[in-house]
């Protein structure tokens, strides 16, 4: 992850971060636990631009849009 310019998070070694790009507000968080991943970001190209980078250096299948996590259910407010 550090590689394609992610900074791990000194809290938890699963939690990947990274803060730039668009005018320094584009923020993309990567949660990583066992061979799965969820992506959170403030912009979906954000999202799109990891996972064709990623997949430079990895297979990875797509489970589309994140419904629960943790047992708490995810709202989006946005249209895709």
């Amino acid at each position: 992850m550090k590689q394609l310019g992610f900074e791990q998070s000194d809290v938890d070694q699963a939690v990947f971060y990274h803060h730039g790009g668009h005018k320094g507000h584009a923020t993309i968080i990567i949660v990583v636990h066992v061979d799965n991943c969820t992506i959170a970001a403030s912009m979906l190209s954000l999202v799109v631009a990891f996972k064709h980078k990623i997949t430079q250096h990895v297979e990875i299948t797509d489970l589309g849009k994140l419904h629960w996590i943790l047992s708490i259910k995810i709202k989006h407010d946005h249209e895709c």
